[in-house]
């Protein structure tokens, strides 16, 4: 395996998907790459438009140069993704290993989430899945109010302390919780309750797919 290249849009994530990608095993040489103005446009704009798209799309492209693969990490992207893939462009966003490991434990699912932006393309990706895998589910996007504003003053451990208490105040009767953005993964640590992130799922996924 050649050189991967991750994409992120929160410089945070970097070191969670180094240390995900190591506890997989994964090989070859590995370069990250952060574009955190693409998510605050996004953010501002309330999702995606053609623009962001555009400038998304154009900026992956150039940092898929001299790599065998791409790996965006960011959920409110992933659309973006999805149409490169469907271009013949070897990239993959790291929500839809975590969206297939979700619906195949059940048919309630709760994904949570911190950013109004990650809703839609989160929606979309589980259905799609649930579609793809045949399987119908009952899917109820939760937002963590307050979080998003804790990280962007800086309080990380504040941010993931106000979602693993909603990870815990979630009803017992799903199948699967997951948590729907990367930077949501510190909060599995300290939700009493089982809690599916994306950069363990998806760098597991990406191991087993290679063959590690």
């Amino acid at each position: 395996m050649g050189e991967l290249v991750f994409f992120h849009t929160a410089e945070s994530n970097v070191d969670l998907f180094e240390t995900a990608a190591r506890a997989a095993g994964l090989p070859g040489a590995r370069r990250h790459v952060v574009r955190p103005a693409l998510l605050d446009s996004a953010r501002i704009a309330g999702g995606l438009n053609e623009t962001i798209r555009s400038n998304a799309a154009s900026q992956m492209i150039e940092s898929l140069e001299g790599a065998d693969r791409l790996i965006c990490t960011c959920s409110t992207l992933g659309p973006v993704v999805d149409t490169l893939a469907g271009m013949g462009r070897p990239v993959i966003r790291v929500d839809r290993a975590l969206a297939q490991a979700a619906v195949t434990r059940g048919t309630r699912i709760a994904v949570l989430v911190t950013l109004n932006s990650t809703i839609e393309p989160t929606r979309d990706l589980f259905q799609s899945v649930a579609e793809k895998l045949d399987r119908h589910i009952r899917l109820d996007l939760i937002i963590v109010e307050g979080a998003a504003q804790l990280l962007s003053d800086g309080d990380t451990t504040g941010y993931a302390r106000a979602i693993a208490n909603a990870v815990d105040a979630t009803p017992d009767d799903y199948d699967a919780i997951a948590l729907a953005q990367a930077s949501m993964a510190p909060a599995a640590r300290l939700a009493r309750r089982p809690v599916m992130t994306s950069p363990g799922t998806s760098m597991r996924a990406l191991a087993d797919e290679l063959g590690v």
